[in-house]
């Protein structure tokens, strides 16, 4: 064999080579790959645009599914031995020492309390084990006024301070905290910080309903997050309207899927720290858009309480914060109640 053929023969092996691990490699990546798990009681899902290796497709999973477990074991009072649980069931006055992510989520919740005036409120662990809401709930039966009062008096967002960076500190030995409204977009942004550590600019992030997107989706278009109708229909997954969004968040609070019925009369789960008492009213949802769903989240859950006069002025005078109200009227029809940006903010289109 000449020494031409040689090369000729050695070049070929190395081109089918080449080919080889390119073919390999390309079957290694996975195109719009999603992934999703049980989390907080709810649900998580991502989507993410475009194409990824497997290999970080699986390293990103293991950071969400480990980062995930760590919000839990901070602020699940469902797990007796999280931080919140022995924060709770702690009863000194002095410093609790704690992790800098469980103080900083608790400082944004109290934060929040005082720009909405106690609309807001982290301390409702009580009140919501009374109406049989919480995770310590006892029996099942409707508080009276008088029972409501003596519970009152150990909740209060201002009976709570945010002493260091990591760590809490009590003025009342008995007041405990419940972030349900709160720690949900806390997950989706810490998620969201996994996605934008690893380069990528087009994905989605929801945690039981609540939203973080960037970028585009498969389509090369902004992603569609749809707005439930509101109904006690657990089947009915109808759609109200629906928003677009390229760089933000949306968290909706809402009365149609936990409460409680005693006597024909409906009791939201959703409680006003202002009276101690589940919140009756004609505002069927809250969606709010804003930079952060941490800040969306809780901010959904303080507009239910205000209800739409007081919450839509309150909005006005908040910056980077839109909001819609669905409003059931005494025939039962809904009716849709806008934040002057709402609509412009997240291309609202309402569902055929």
């Amino acid at each position: 064999m000449t020494r031409k053929k040689i090369i000729q023969m050695v070049l070929g092996l190395i081109l089918v080579l080449v080919l080889g691990i390119g073919g390999f490699i390309r079957s290694q990546s996975v195109t719009n790959p999603a992934m999703g798990g049980e989390t907080m009681g709810t649900g998580y899902s991502i989507i993410i645009t475009g194409k990824l290796k497997e290999s970080q497709l699986k390293e990103i999973s293991t950071q969400v599914i480990k980062t995930l477990a760590d919000v839990n074991k901070q602020m699940s009072t469902w797990d007796p031995e999280s931080e919140i649980s022995r924060f709770n069931h702690a009863r000194s006055v002095e410093p609790f020492p704690c992790s800098e992510e469980f103080a900083m989520v608790v400082g944004s919740a109290l934060e929040l309390s005082r720009k909405t005036k106690g609309a807001f409120d982290p301390t409702l662990q009580p009140l919501l084990n009374l109406w049989g809401f919480g995770s310590e709930a006892g029996e099942s039966n409707i508080p009276d006024d008088e029972t409501i009062a003596v519970i009152k008096e150990i909740t209060g967002w201002d009976k709570i301070k945010v002493s260091s960076s990591d760590s809490l500190q009590k003025t009342e030995p008995e007041v405990s905290l419940a972030l349900g409204a709160i720690a949900k977009g806390y997950g989706v942004d810490v998620v969201a910080g996994i996605l934008d550590q690893a380069g990528l600019e087009n994905w989605f992030v929801e945690i039981g309903g609540e939203v973080v997107a960037r970028g585009v989706n498969s389509s090369g278009v902004p992603w569609k997050i749809g707005i439930q109708f509101p109904t006690t229909n657990p089947m009915d997954m109808s759609l109200q309207g629906i928003v677009h969004v390229s760089h933000g968040a949306i968290a909706t609070s809402g009365d149609y899927r936990n409460y409680r019925e005693e006597d024909g009369v409906v009791y939201s789960h959703i409680l006003d720290p202002r009276t101690g008492k589940t919140v009756r009213s004609s505002t069927a949802s809250v969606t709010v858009s804003a930079p952060d769903c941490m800040l969306a989240d809780g901010t959904a859950t303080a507009l239910f309480v205000m209800g739409p006069e007081e919450g839509l002025a309150w909005v006005e005078q908040t910056e980077h914060v839109e909001a819609l109200f669905l409003i059931r009227t005494d025939t039962g029809e809904i009716i849709e109640k806008f934040s002057s940006g709402f609509k412009e903010s997240t291309g609202y289109t309402p569902s055929l």
